[in-house]
């Protein structure tokens, strides 16, 4: 069925414009100090990389943003059976296919180079952006053999992938920094492209852009990324836990259970009403600051760059930020089950949380994301948390609201503190400065699974198998290639 053209996709259309005038060149992406310039050689060598490494995490995040925009782009462009009116400009339409022409371009032409031979053609600088023309210092013999280059040895990198190739060439960002970045800016860049590999792929296909639709007709097509025996394109973005290290997709369980994202809560059958509802005492509206009942909702925009991670110290699943968050930016709300005082403890005594409102300190009810919730049940503890639980009245209901205690910058995970209670009997796995068990060794934890697959493409055709079978391959994988 055709979308409708509603009033939030209004609001999603004047969004893209906001969203695309931000440049690459924004705050700069950092954890620490950069090294301070000196005479000493390695220690300019240091800053270099280190400004170069910050400049690659810069275009990272310009990349996620964009495809986010163009998938934005798709959807409020199909046609309405229900409405005619227009929720797009004419401007923002004619980028979008500027976009996908230099994209097509550019894989075609990346195409023929890897064919090789005396049929190679000769680098087409209009593949990649039409103002390269005038741009005489841009334009010169040596600088396209560099930018050709760069694309041959990313088409390498993503094992020849023409879908995952396609993705990146539709983002300014990506074309941009193949024609005016340094080489070792363009080198951390590559590399952070090669370890996101599987991450952009699902990015892109839970948003619904069409990753195929610029692919050559007469050439192969790739196969449908699987997570749990289901196309990564039919799953909610917080249904999928990506694992960087394996580059492959999974879904998580609880007791042989697939966990299911919600946008809300979800009332359980054993409570008789709904504790969830505002009350007049319990304050004013934390978004329009009214007074009485409105249709306000919690911000639903950051969750659209928050992803599932696999962690690689023993922790499970955790989340992850694919874009710079500021101090009290409020993420989202910690959504699941609702069960009464009585009877939360006892059906989830791992995962549940108290609801209170911000007037008071009583419990109203327990949010149990055990079967139900979002990606709020999968933020791992830290002594140091970056994030809070906060009460907060928003519209017609209360909500427990995390909340960003400090900057959080791009691709770093973000934690909160569970509370003392959970760790009296736990030994705590964050390693931070201020952990109560730094001095303990850490728990020797199962090995990362490592897939294998019989095609080129390692990360292609992976369905995800029983975890009783994960030692076992890693042993013939580490046989075979170690």
């Amino acid at each position: 069925m055709p979308p409708i053209v509603s009033t939030n996709q209004k609001i999603s259309a004047d969004r893209i414009a906001h969203i695309e005038s931000k440049t690459a060149t924004s705050t700069p992406v950092a954890n620490g100090n950069p090294p301070r310039r000196t005479g000493n050689a390695p220690a300019e060598d240091e800053r270099r990389r280190y400004q170069a490494e910050n400049r690659a995490k810069i275009l990272l995040q310009a990349l996620y943003r964009q495809i986010n925009l163009c998938a934005n782009v798709q959807l409020l462009n199909r046609p309405s059976t229900r409405s005619s009116q227009r929720v797009l400009t004419d401007q923002r339409i004619y980028k979008d296919k500027r976009d996908q022409s230099h994209a097509t371009k550019a894989l075609d032409m990346i195409m023929r180079f890897d064919k090789g031979g005396r049929e190679s053609p000769k680098f087409e600088p209009e593949a990649l952006s039409r103002r390269l023309r005038r741009r005489k210092k841009s334009n010169t013999p040596e600088r396209l053999m560099t930018v050709q280059k760069r694309l041959v040895d990313v088409w390498k990198s993503f094992s020849k992938d023409p879908e995952m190739f396609s993705i990146c060439a539709r983002s300014i960002a990506f074309r941009g920094a193949a024609l005016e970045e340094t080489d070792v800016v363009w080198q951390a860049f590559e590399k952070l492209l090669k370890e996101n590999f599987v991450s952009i792929l699902a990015f892109a296909q839970t948003r619904r852009l069409d990753t195929k639709a610029l692919l050559p007709y007469d050439g192969p097509i790739p196969g449908t990324i699987k997570a749990g025996g289901r196309g990564v394109e039919t799953l909610h973005p917080h249904e999928i836990v990506v694992n960087l290290e394996c580059q492959h997709l999974e879904r998580r369980r609880f007791e042989n259970n697939y966990h299911e994202n919600i946008g809300n809560y979800k009332i359980h059958p054993t409570c008789r009403d709904d504790p969830t509802l505002r009350r007049p005492s319990d304050g004013e509206c934390d978004v329009c600051s009214s007074d009485a009942l409105c249709d306000c909702t919690y911000p639903r925009y950051p969750a659209l760059f928050l992803e599932l991670i696999k962690t690689g110290d023993g922790r499970g699943a955790g989340v992850r930020t694919l874009a710079k968050f500021t101090k009290d930016t409020m993420l989202g709300a910690f959504i699941g089950e609702i069960l009464s005082e009585d009877e939360g403890l006892e059906y989830d005594p791992v995962y549940c949380l108290k609801l209170t409102a911000k007037t008071s300190h009583a419990v109203r009810a327990y949010i149990c994301p055990k079967w139900y919730g979002n990606w709020a049940r999968f933020v791992n503890h830290s002594c140091e948390p970056s994030v809070e639980f906060r009460s907060r009245t928003i519209g017609k209901r209360i909500y427990m609201m995390m909340v960003a205690l400090r900057d959080i910058e791009a691709f770093e995970e973000i934690t909160v503190h569970y509370g003392k209670r959970y760790w009296r009997e736990k030994q705590c796995l964050c390693r931070s400065r201020a952990c109560k068990d730094n001095k303990k060794p850490m728990p020797q934890g199962e090995p990362h699974p490592i897939p294998t697959s019989p095609l080129d493409n390692p990360y292609r055709n992976w369905e995800l198998r029983s975890e009783r079978g994960w030692a076992e391959w890693e042993r013939l994988y580490r046989t075979e290639n170690c």
